[in-house]
């Protein structure tokens, strides 16, 4: 499937930005080069949270297992452009099954092993996929069990991961191999083909299924060896989900790129992060701040810490205390680096070159793709232009201390929103920028002028530690509870997470209802852990514009209010 306009892919392809290689061309040519070099490792506590046991992989062998799962993707009716949803956590099938996608031409759509009933049945309703894969259990949930009602409802086949591991015999291997590739001379691959369909949420409340390219993916790989962030042979421990631009584009294809080593980790568990940093001899990895944090703060976790292999940590999702970078680079002398993306493809880095004040990279990026300024550090900043509106008049603010929305144009941006028209036209404004819907204002005079700096959001995305919740979602699955005149779902501040969701509710005859009886509600409506509420406001009415429109921000200043007036008695 072909999104991009030939336009782009013409200008992109000229100025040598995108090129002809696929995921699975890239991948294979690493097989290639260092067929025994090891790939992949399985995190350590896999018999703990899935079925089987932990595996590390050469690249042959992964090699051997992506052939495997395409010929059954093909002897399941598997064709170019059909689509592949997948939930599944940490594991090496993840990296098997996208690299499959590639091979057969289907478009991998990862999404949270967090996500149950109620988001599976919207995204299955949405891209109508050819086939559903999960594993048996996530720790104590069965997922596969959970998936089948709503696979037979929309008529798409559920399939057991570990159907997919046939453990071919030499012979067996070849078979598939002339299948597969009689399977390509019919299902021609591109890299300017979708790849993947990966999930973000947004104010409607419903997932959107966002697009993006091999080339694209490329793009925000290669962006990565940005400030030598990456390096030949790296040893990359990811604890991200496999399901979005984060994992994806700055894991996943990174490994690749550098032909490294590619340790997974789920979900997070310090003194297991500690094991595998230590034994994997780990030299590049991506942490939560929180995790940054007892580093530094906690005597247990420093005790147990070995980081002498560590080169880079990057962070991002949450906002990270400047004194943490600080202290990663004079306690282990480790540079941190800021990220700032979003799965539509927005890729900015703040790291040690581009931004030597510590203290300054948690919250200051650099301006990437202004002209009057030289980032030769950062290659990729030559494909794309980025500037910040003032939301109100449209306009370009070129003046620091204003305050607007980021935009971007880039060669790593995605298209569009898979059959959502709309949606697609309204993400970008009318001289073809990407809204990020991200506040940022320009630093300051001087030596700060060539920095953008970070203010918040200007949408209404709770963002629970990393987590992207639309409070509409909340809002419409409490809006029939018998005993609630009016709710409304908002973000409030937490120093671990970034943000937790809090419910400000009315009652119907001034009932009060407790934390307990909502959280259970939205248990009973299958809704993801990750989005139940925390918190709890009883309000005698919610807090509304001139437009009649909920102003959240009012709701996340009465709580904090709250807190500090409970702190003060």
């Amino acid at each position: 499937m072909i999104f991009a306009s030939k336009d782009r892919i013409e200008s992109n392809t000229a100025k040598g930005w995108w090129g002809t290689e696929t995921l699975d061309q890239l991948f294979l040519s690493k097989v290639a080069s260092a067929p025994d070099h090891t790939a992949v490792i399985d995190p350590d506590n896999r018999d703990d949270i899935t079925h089987g046991k932990a595996q590390r992989l050469s690249y042959r062998d992964l090699n051997r297992k992506v052939t495997e799962a395409a010929e059954q993707f093909i002897k399941r009716g598997v064709v170019k452009d059909d689509i592949v949803v997948f939930q599944l956590p940490n594991i090496h099938e993840s990296i098997v099954i996208l690299l499959a996608c590639s091979r057969v031409g289907a478009l991998a759509s990862p999404v949270l092993v967090d996500f149950a009933g109620h988001e599976l049945a919207q995204i299955l309703d949405h891209v109508k996929p050819k086939l559903f894969v999960t594993v048996n259990r996530f720790k104590k949930r069965d997922l596969l069990a959970a998936a089948a009602p709503i696979c037979q409802k929309h008529g798409v086949s559920l399939v057991f991961v570990e159907d997919l591991d046939q453990s071919f015999s030499e012979s067996q291997l070849e078979v598939a191999e002339k299948i597969i590739a009689s399977h390509q001379l019919c299902n021609a691959l591109t890299a300017n083909d979708v790849n993947t369909i990966c999930w973000t949420s947004g104010t409607e409340g419903f997932p959107k299924a966002v697009m993006r390219t091999h080339n694209q993916w490329m793009v925000t790989g290669r962006a990565m060896t940005d400030g030598a962030s990456i390096r030949d042979g790296d040893v990359i421990l990811n604890a991200r989900p496999l399901v979005n631009m984060a994992a994806i584009g700055g894991g996943l294809y990174s490994w690749l790129i550098c032909g490294g080593t590619f340790v997974l980790h789920h979900p997070l568990n310090i003194p297991l992060v500690l094991e595998q940093l230590k034994r994997e001899k780990v030299t590049l990895t991506f942490m939560p701040p929180a995790f940054i944090i007892s580093l530094l703060q906690d005597p247990v976790v420093r005790q147990q810490a070995d980081l002498s292999s560590l080169r880079t940590m990057g962070s991002g999702s949450a906002a990270i205390p400047g004194w943490a970078i600080e202290g990663m680079k004079s306690e282990y002398n480790i540079d941190v680096i800021n990220f700032f993306g979003s799965n539509e493809g927005i890729s900015l880095q703040s790291n040690a070159i581009t931004v030597p004040d510590p203290k300054l990279r948690a919250t200051y990026f650099p301006r990437l793709g202004r002209r009057e300024f030289n980032w030769p550090s950062s290659p990729t900043s030559l494909q794309m232009e980025t500037k910040i509106v003032d939301l109100k008049t449209e306009e370009e603010i070129t003046v620091p201390g204003l305050a607007g929305e980021l935009r971007v144009k880039s060669s790593g941006i995605f298209d569009g929103y898979y059959k959502s028209p709309e949606l697609t036209k309204v993400a970008f404004d009318e001289n073809g920028f990407y809204r990020s819907g991200d506040l940022f204002e320009i630093a300051g005079e001087g030596e700060l002028f060539p920095y953008y700096k970070f203010i918040g959001r200007c949408r209404e995305l709770i963002i629970r530690g990393g987590m992207n919740i639309a409070p509409v979602e909340i809002d419409h699955l409490l809006s029939d509870h018998p005993l609630i005149l009016d709710m409304a779902a908002f973000g409030y501040p937490d120093e671990r997470l970034g943000e937790k969701i809090g419910v400000a509710i009315v009652g119907k005859s001034g009932q009060a209802l407790s934390l307990e009886q909502i959280v259970e509600y939205l248990r009973n409506k299958k809704i993801a852990v990750f989005k139940l509420p925390q918190k709890v406001l009883m309000l005698d009415e919610i807090p509304r514009n001139a437009m009649m429109k909920v102003s959240r921000y009012r709701l996340t200043e009465l709580s904090v209010a709250n807190d500090l007036a409970k702190e003060s008695v």
